[in-house]
């Protein structure tokens, strides 16, 4: 049996609180489509799953924030999503991402959705790096488990190494 020594982090606000996007390491923008909503005019459930995705892929496919080793990917291993209000179309969305929790060959991200600054969900995600070819899971690189490190704080906390690594 393996022992999993575990990074401590900082959580993200008590449920109670409402997050703002300060309180994460890195923001992206998802426009809404007329497409996205359903019969009530509302935005569909999935989409809101759909943000989180491509805001999740934005921080772990981007070299210049999270370095992997050649031949491997993270993978979603648990979503848990809370829809707190409605999104309603047209409109943006923005999405903060941290990391919370660091493991052997794992992350916990999680993430909140914003219109007009106020939060519409949050989410918390796993995402286990894995070898392409064997399609298991490997432990995470020194470097990779540095760069996320440096995604557990909220963007006004960053220090000045990952900021130089996202503008390079």
């Amino acid at each position: 049996m393996t022992n999993i020594e575990w990074t401590h982090v900082e959580p993200c606000p008590p449920e109670t609180m409402e997050p703002s996007l300060a309180d994460f390491a890195v923001t992206s923008t998802e426009k809404l489509r007329f497409g996205d909503t359903d019969r009530n005019g509302h935005i569909t459930n999935s989409v809101f799953a759909v943000c989180c995705q491509n805001a999740r892929m934005e921080v772990l496919c981007d070299p210049r924030l999270v370095p992997l080793p050649t031949n491997t990917h993270f993978v979603i291993a648990k979503l848990i999503l809370e829809f707190l209000r409605e999104m309603h179309w047209p409109g943006v969305v923005e999405v903060g991402t941290r990391v919370e929790r660091i493991g052997r060959s794992s992350a916990t991200l999680v993430q909140a959705l914003f219109v007009a600054q106020r939060c519409v969900a949050r989410a918390q995600s796993v995402v286990v790096l894995m070898e392409r070819t064997s399609r298991r899971s490997v432990a995470l690189p020194d470097d990779t488990a540095a760069a996320l490190r440096e995604l557990t704080r909220p963007r006004h906390e960053a220090s000045r190494a990952a900021i130089w690594r996202a503008t390079r």
